[in-house]
């Protein structure tokens, strides 16, 4: 997917990643000749990094596409004895992931659920210390709230795609069907940034993530 930093910039800071396995290789070629929306290779890093300095164990992913970033979040999470949970709207995508996780081996370890985010996100109970918003983005401020609900004290949600190619820093939409998710972005962004019980950063790699972490108030 397109992003808002300088192509030298990204070839420069991709080159610098470390040797990526074949089977992100091959999720990557499927991706762009299907032209499905996965994360960058840097974002994906960014994922499994994070989930690896948190320690993360119990992970809820909204927006699985190919399960692209639901692996790299893997490669940090599972030797560790964590589990993940996504959620997928499109039949075929979910199918795509569920076979990319069987090929790499960890498809016992993965629960993917077929269905509306929508409707499945407010089923779930429990807590979850990393949460992946990946989802529709003029859905992110409807989610947020139960998200934060699900999410335990010191937990991390990372919302991507924050930055929507420039336009929610310019308000300028593309296109006409894109106007009401920048508008919903930005609120989005200036809702996370203010929350009390949330410290956010916004990171400008790929397409912008933001990095909410729940403050844990307990007095030690």
């Amino acid at each position: 997917m397109s992003n808002i930093i300088q192509p030298e910039v990204q070839r420069y800071i991709r080159g610098l990643l470390p040797p990526r396995d074949n089977i992100f290789l091959e999720m990557e070629q499927e991706a762009r000749a299907k032209v499905i929306p996965i994360v960058e290779p840097e974002v994906g890093h960014l994922l499994y990094w994070l989930a690896l300095t948190q320690k993360s164990t119990r992970v809820l992913e909204i927006g699985t596409a190919i399960g692209y970033s639901t692996l790299w979040i893997a490669k940090a999470v599972l030797p560790q004895g964590g589990e993940i949970t996504t959620l997928e709207i499109n039949p075929p995508r979910a199918a795509a992931a569920a076979g990319y996780f069987k090929k790499a081996g960890v498809a016992h370890k993965i629960k993917l659920i077929q269905g509306d985010a929508r409707e499945i996100l407010f089923q779930l109970s429990g807590s979850y210390d990393f949460i992946f918003l990946d989802a529709a983005k003029g859905k992110y401020l409807e989610f947020l709230n139960k998200c934060l609900e699900l999410l335990q004290p010191g937990g991390i949600l990372v919302a991507e795609d924050v930055l929507m190619r420039g336009m929610v820093v310019s308000g300028e939409a593309d296109k006409r069907r894109n106007k009401t998710a920048v508008a919903r972005l930005q609120s989005y962004l200036a809702t996370v940034t203010k929350l009390p019980e949330l410290e956010t950063i916004i990171l400008p790699v790929g397409d912008g993530v933001a990095v909410s972490t729940k403050k844990d108030n307990k007095i030690t």
